[in-house]
């Protein structure tokens, strides 16, 4: 699997951490609490997956919502409810919601716009002209044509301009031509949303998404040019995390208010690829749409959200059911832990329930 990870690179002009304690932090949105066998799951069965997550070591927390009510949370390394976490890649599922709202009002007018209409700053004298055939819809379900980001995006991210440094990278395929993950293609987004809003993307974030949902980025750190980072390094804390798969799986509704457009739900947990991949562990029959990902896990339907080393939210609509795990974050692409979680959902967490 072309696994969706973005590196946590420290590097001079950018302080990483992979943790943010604030004691201020409450959140806004208020789960009501209730118990597995309330909500019809084995109490047991949840346990062992709870002792398990303990067992791994690199799991920061747990998260079990069920018919939208929080029937489990556990926490571990020292993290909290009241501790934000650094998403790694499910920032990108966050720059899918952005960019609906965005286009559904007028912001973006044309998914199939070239981007280079964007970006005609970073027009230079031997550019590659396929990058003129670039569209936002080859951002969303990363067919840009560039290699994928473990052969560049440390390259790329050490420079102070990164989009000068991605329309600098040699386009391997003609865009739109080969699914190749690459988180250069979701800070082109970040980049686009906040051009053609006048506003950064955070404040975009803010005003349209987190605002209408009760819940509050903690931190997201910006490239040196002052663009937010479209495709990692946003902190929420795992119940934040959980309202934002609540809201998916709600068709893009929150408190009765449509925040995310239905038809854009659709579209984006609609798979882009001809074929579904076979296999990854635990994961079958998985492919991917608008920034999220797709697939079964003991041959239910679920989308999801993931990040390096076992960010992720993961909705099942036929249980109604909402996964949500933090893990150590600044480890190598090949960490070895997403797996593991995935596993760990699979024997204890799907199976518990009734």
């Amino acid at each position: 699997m072309n696994k969706p990870v973005a590196l946590i690179i420290v590097i001079s002009f950018l302080l990483l951490t992979c943790k943010k304690e604030n004691e201020e932090n409450l959140d806004f949105y208020q789960w009501e609490i209730s118990s597995p066998s309330a909500e019809g799951m084995n109490p047991e069965m949840l346990d062992s997956a709870l002792i398990k997550a303990d067992e791994l070591n690199f799991v920061d927390a747990v998260l079990v919502i069920r018919n939208g009510k929080l029937a489990a949370e556990r926490y571990y390394n020292g993290y909290s409810k009241r501790t934000s976490h650094n998403l790694m890649s499910v920032t990108k599922s966050f720059m899918s919601a952005i960019t609906g709202i965005a286009f559904h009002d007028g912001v973006l007018d044309d998914l199939d716009k070239k981007i280079m209409d964007y970006f005609p700053d970073y027009v230079y004298s031997g550019m590659d002209q396929r990058f003129f055939d670039v569209t936002v819809r080859h951002l969303l379900t990363m067919r840009m044509g560039i290699d994928i980001e473990e052969n560049n995006l440390l390259d790329a991210i050490a420079k102070d301009d990164w989009i000068r440094a991605t329309f600098e990278l040699p386009l391997l395929h003609n865009p739109g031509e080969k699914f190749a993950y690459n988180s250069l293609q979701t800070h082109l987004l970040s980049a686009i949303i906040s051009r053609s809003s006048e506003m950064t993307t955070l404040e975009y974030a803010n005003k349209y998404l987190c605002n209408s949902i009760e819940i509050n980025i903690d931190s997201w750190y910006a490239d040196p040019k002052g663009i937010y980072n479209g495709g990692f390094n946003m902190f929420l804390t795992p119940r934040e995390m959980a309202v934002f798969g609540l809201l998916y799986m709600n068709g893009g509704k929150f408190n009765g208010k449509q925040v995310v457009p239905i038809d854009w739900i659709d579209t984006s947990l609609t798979g882009t690829w001809a074929k579904n991949s076979s296999r990854w562990g635990s994961l079958t029959d998985y492919n991917y749409g608008f920034l999220w990902w797709l697939g079964k896990i003991n041959g239910y339907d679920m989308f999801f959200a993931m990040g390096l080393g076992g960010q992720f939210i993961l909705n099942f609509p036929e249980l109604n059911l909402i996964i949500v795990t933090t893990a150590k974050s600044d480890v190598d692409f090949d960490n070895g832990q997403e797996q593991p979680i995935l596993e760990m959902v699979s024997k204890y967490i799907v199976p518990s329930i009734k």
